[in-house]
C-alpha cells in the first residue's frame, strides 16, 4: 500500500516539477551558448544575454521556493484539510501516509537540488572541466587524512538533515494542528520553537563533544605555528559525526510525534 501511495504522490508532484527543470536545463544551456559564443561583448545580443543571466537566476529561486511551497501544501492539504477525509479512510497505517509524505517530498528536494547543480555545471563547464576535478579529488584524498570516509559521512549526513528539515516542517504543522484557531500561526510559532530546542542542544553538545579547536587546528613547534591537516580532519571528521547523531534523533523524534498527533489526537474540523 505505501508503493500505491507513493505512487500518488509522485504523479501529482511530477507534473509540476518536471516542466520546471527541464525549462531551468534549456535556460542554462542557452547561458552557456551565449557565453561561450562570447555574444555577451556585442550591444544587442549583450542585453539578451543579460535578460537570460536573469532568467536563470530567477528560475533558480522559482524551483528552490516551488519546492519548499509544494513539499507543505502536499502534507498540509493531504493530510491535515479537507482531503484528509479521504486519506485517513484508506485501510492504511498512519505512519505510511506520514512516510509516503515524507519520502516524496525527500525525492523532488534531491532531483530539485540536482537540476540546480547540473544547471551550474552546464553553464560554468569548460573543456577538461572534469579532469580537473578528478584531479582535485586525488590530491584532496592523497594529502587529506580521513578524506573518503569524511566526504561518505558528509553525504549521509546531507540526506540525513534533509530529511530531518522535512519531518521538521511536518511537526510544527501537526503541534499547530492542536489548536482551535489562528493553526498557521501556532504551526510557525512551533518551527520556531523547534529550531530554537535542537539548536540548544546543539550548542551544548559542541561545547563538551567537540575537541579543543587550538590544539586541533594549529600545532605550535618551537616559535613556529602551522596550520595541522590532521587535526582539521579529525575535527571535520567529529563534527560531521556529532551533526549526524542528533539530526538522527531529531528525525525519530519529530516522526514519532507527528505520527502519535495524526493517530490519536487529529481534528479536522
Amino acid at each position: 500500500m505505501l508503493a500505491k501511495l507513493l505512487k500518488y504522490d509522485f504523479k501529482s508532484m511530477f507534473k509540476m516539477f518536471l516542466p520546471l527543470w527541464g525549462v531551468l536545463l534549456v535556460v542554462s544551456a542557452v547561458n552557456r551558448l551565449f557565453t561561450g559564443a562570447g555574444l555577451d561583448a556585442e550591444g544587442g545580443l549583450g542585453l539578451v544575454n543579460s535578460l537570460m543571466v536573469l532568467l536563470y537566476i530567477l528560475l533558480i529561486v522559482a524551483v528552490m521556493v516551488v519546492t519548499i511551497v509544494i513539499i507543505i501544501a502536499r502534507f498540509y492539504q493531504g493530510l491535515l484539510k479537507d482531503e484528509g477525509y479521504l486519506m485517513f479512510t484508506i485501510p492504511v497505517h498512519t505512519w505510511q501516509l506520514i512516510t509516503s509524505k515524507l519520502i516524496s517530498a525527500l525525492v523532488i528536494s534531491l532531483l530539485s537540488s540536482l537540476a540546480a547543480l547540473a544547471s551550474v555545471f552546464i553553464i560554468a563547464s569548460f573543456p577538461g572541466m572534469w579532469d580537473v576535478l578528478g584531479q582535485a579529488m586525488k590530491v584532496a584524498s592523497r594529502e587529506v587524512p580521513n578524506f573518503v570516509p569524511l566526504v561518505i559521512l558528509m553525504v549521509i549526513s546531507f540526506f540525513v538533515g534533509l530529511i530531518c528539515s522535512i519531518s521538521q516542517v511536518y511537526a510544527a504543522m501537526a503541534l499547530g494542528h492542536l489548536a482551535s484557531s489562528h493553526r498557521v500561526g501556532f504551526a510557525v510559532l512551533a518551527f520556531i520553537v523547534l529550531n530554537m530546542a535542537w539548536s540548544t542542544v546543539g550548542t551544548v553538545i559542541g561545547l563538551f563533544g567537540y575537541p579543543d579547536l587550538t590544539n586541533s587546528l594549529i600545532t605550535i613547534t618551537g616559535t613556529d605555528a602551522y596550520l595541522n591537516v590532521e587535526g582539521f580532519s579529525n575535527l571535520m571528521l567529529t563534527s560531521v559525526a556529532w551533526g549526524l547523531a542528533i539530526n538522527l534523533v531529531r528525525c525519530v523524534v519529530h516522526f514519532v510525534l507527528v505520527n502519535y498527533i495524526l493517530s490519536r489526537r487529529l481534528n479536522l474540523e
